[in-house]
């Protein structure tokens, strides 16, 4: 979000507030950050770009306070102790996101329990170096969570046709691979993008969008279209990934070439995908119990929780599918740290292994793409 710049007055007000932090640290003291990112002046600036809504999970925000989030927390990182926060970016209006309050400080629920603690000061890094200074690189940092106002990071979120926010079909960043993390289903989980009180209305939303667009390019169904899509609308990208969806349908099928010169075509594999989920896995698990679904067992603080693995490849936990093994179990033991291939046990003609061990006798590390 380069380029966006406040009003001088403001500027200038702000850097008075800054220098004042910077010296409380350089004599010890208790920082006080004033709120001028509340002000109208930076407020109205972010929320013409794209309306009121929250730049994480798209919903309005309607009849509630309009909050500026700090994409780099100003004061302290969540699991970064002696971290003082990127207190340098305060009133760096690049480093400003509008949110709701649900993804800002939390409140978001799932089939009526409460889940998630929302961002709030997490930044977790997926790779790099973690600034600590205003001389430190922060193009050397690779945010876990995915940022709205970053170039290509919205694109890897896709939304299903239940109206469930997915990770989109894009392969998996070396960086996921060496983690065994997916920014998005991560991001879908600290924001809990699929709150049960959103997904039927982001549904509907997406079937309206469908029946829309069958009905062809007349110009008063194209403006209904445009409506829902554009920017500013709630839930736009949802509603952008279902006209996607129904104008593939919508395409004449191509008459199918020759036999003679139709190529071989070899499937194409994401050669990390081994290292972040589960899919290149099942081949070697019996198709009967994929059918069913195979359970899978963990323990954390004298608690055991469980996992069924689907036949896709994806974990349900709590009645809600996962990707990724790590995801999986932080949504289940409520840990930020934990790593699901080693939390998650499964049996296997009588053998318990956990997942990491599953993987490595079919996936040595020395063969693992």
């Amino acid at each position: 979000m380069k380029g966006l710049t406040a009003p001088p007055a403001w500027t200038a007000k702000a850097k008075g507030t800054l220098d004042a932090v910077r010296a409380a640290m350089a004599a010890n003291s208790e920082r006080v950050f004033t709120a001028h990112w509340t002000e109208d002046a930076v407020r109205d600036l972010l929320l013409e770009l794209v309306g009121v809504k929250c730049w994480y999970c798209e919903t309005l925000i309607v009849r509630a306070d309009v909050n500026v989030d700090h994409f780099r927390p100003k004061s302290e990182v969540l699991d970064v102790p002696g971290h003082p926060g990127y207190w340098w970016l305060a009133y760096d209006v690049s480093n400003y996101r509008i949110a709701c309050k649900h993804c800002n400080s939390g409140g978001a629920r799932y089939n009526g329990v409460p889940e998630g603690r929302a961002k709030g000061s997490q930044f977790p890094l997926l790779a790099g170096p973690r600034a600590r200074t205003s001389l430190d690189d922060l193009e050397r940092e690779q945010p876990l969570l995915l940022d709205p106002a970053h170039h290509g990071d919205p694109d890897l979120l896709g939304f299903d046709t239940a109206g469930y926010a997915r990770r989109s079909n894009t392969p998996y960043s070396s960086a996921e691979a060496d983690s065994g993390l997916c920014r998005a289903d991560e991001t879908i989980r600290i924001l809990a993008l699929n709150d049960s009180r959103i997904v039927p209305l982001r549904s509907r939303l997406m079937q309206e969008v469908g029946v829309l667009a069958r009905f062809g390019d007349a110009p008063e169904i194209q403006a209904l279209i445009d409506a829902k899509v554009e920017p500013q609308a709630q839930w736009s990208a949802a509603a952008a990934t279902a006209l996607a969806l129904q104008r593939a349908c919508n395409r004449p099928i191509a008459a199918p070439a020759q036999p003679a010169t139709t190529p071989v075509v070899t499937p194409v594999l994401d050669p990390r995908r081994s290292r972040v989920d589960l899919r290149d896995l099942l081949e070697y698990l019996d198709p009967d119990d994929l059918k069913a679904g195979i359970t899978l067992t963990g323990r954390y603080n004298r608690t055991v929780y469980q996992a069924t693995l689907k036949s896709d490849g994806e974990l349900d936990v709590l009645g809600r599918l996962w990707r990724t093994p790590t995801t999986a179990a932080r949504v289940a033991t409520g840990s930020r740290q934990i790593d699901g291939w080693d939390f998650w046990r499964l049996t296997i003609a009588g053998v318990e292994q956990t997942l990491a061990e599953f993987r490595a006798k079919h996936f040595p590390p020395a063969t693992r793409p």
